[in-house]
């Protein structure tokens, strides 16, 4: 593995491991409406019940930081070694043990789980409808999402046309050939997953806080109207992304190059979401004033605080309790076929990465990468 390559990795890695770390592990949970997954409870600000769920959470937050900065500091030393089939496995790998950082968080889930029992908070609340509100309101503008990704399938187009000699851009591209083509479509790629997940995130069941049905249908559109914005910047970005770099490539193609596309993408496509990430915040603090009703308290349904399982919900997805975004319902039909689908895909990709190390394919010291 070339040092460029290692390099664009641990661009994508840190970033990655320190936003997981900021957005599930904040300084004060216990302002959040939910502490690692359990929603909160006026007891546990009560007398011996408040210092322990701060020493739940001073744990547990210690815990991912020391993850965290495992995982940054692992990628950094990686950077900087000599390129072999053993450092190329382990930097792969930490891409996945960014899911260590969830490990704390469903500590601190199952202790406060275990204090509500100890605290004799047991099922309780009611499930509200609003009436007035039957239909779903929505936050996405769906043209405004499907103009970058039809942008970014007509740039794929035009990639493969010049690819294939049809359109002659130079006599001779700085790029190798057919790797405009696989750049662009990779782009497209995530264009095609974000479109429907955007669609579901946005047609989600509302959410009742409140006896004012005006409250319920601000408050859930403008959580999904947060959504929205997250989705459409990252389609916008992608077809900038797709677009610089393909001018970029067939004229320039070099280290310097690829390095600097590849960074200035994963800074933008990180400050997108923090931006989204701190909105999100700024809502429920906006709204927690409003947020009159004992809700039914479901947090038995999440697994970990972070996988929901209900088969009394007939929803197929929700609005997720660790991090930004929302997740399926794996009681749901659609929702199990999803969940073993990602879970092939992901320990299917652990092991193949396993064993193209043990086998020396993974030998890539003399990849001239596309991107």
């Amino acid at each position: 593995m070339t040092w460029l390559v290692n390099l664009i990795l641990a661009i994508c890695i840190i970033p990655s491991a320190l936003i997981m770390f900021f957005i599930g592990f904040p300084k004060e949970p216990e302002k959040r409406k939910m502490i690692f997954g359990v929603r909160d409870n006026p007891k546990f600000h009560e007398g011996d019940a408040a210092k322990r769920v701060k020493e739940i959470a001073g744990e547990c937050r210690k815990g991912a930081l020391m993850i965290t900065v495992f995982i940054c500091v692992a990628t950094v030393i990686l950077v900087f070694l000599p390129s072999t089939t053993i450092t190329s496995l382990a930097i792969m790998l930490l891409v996945f043990a960014l899911f260590l950082i969830a490990i704390p968080f469903g500590k601190g889930n199952t202790e406060l789980k275990s204090l509500k029992k100890e605290l004799g908070i047991t099922k309780s609340g009611t499930v509200y409808a609003d009436l007035k509100n039957t239909n779903v309101v929505h936050g996405l503008k769906m043209p405004l999402l499907i103009l970058p990704n039809a942008l970014i399938l007509l740039e794929s187009v035009f990639a493969m046309l010049v690819d294939f000699g049809v359109i002659r851009i130079t006599e001779t591209l700085a790029i190798e050939k057919y790797s405009l083509t696989m750049m662009s479509l990779s782009f497209l790629f995530i264009g095609v997953i974000i479109v429907p997940v955007a669609y579901l995130m946005d047609n989600m069941r509302n959410t009742v806080i409140s006896k004012d049905s005006n409250i319920n249908a601000n408050y859930s559109r403008a959580k999904k109207k947060c959504w929205a914005d997250l989705f459409i910047a990252m389609s916008w970005t992608n077809a900038l992304a797709v677009a610089v770099l393909m001018v970029l490539y067939m004229l320039i193609y070099n280290d310097i190059a690829v390095l600097a596309g590849v960074l200035a993408y994963t800074l933008v496509l990180m400050v997108i979401v923090l931006i989204v990430a701190k909105d999100q915040i700024a809502i429920e603090k906006r709204y927690a004033r409003d947020t009159e009703l004992e809700l039914l308290d479901d947090d038995d349904c999440w697994i970990l605080g972070m996988f929901y399982y209900n088969p009394n919900d007939t929803r197929l997805n929700v609005e997720k309790r660790f991090g930004v975004g929302g997740t399926v319902n794996i009681a749901h039909p659609a929702g199990k076929v999803i969940m073993i689908i990602i879970a092939i895909l992901l320990i299917g990709s652990i092991g193949f990465i396993i064993w193209a190390a043990v086998t020396g394919n993974l030998d890539m010291t003399s990849i001239n990468t596309p991107f």
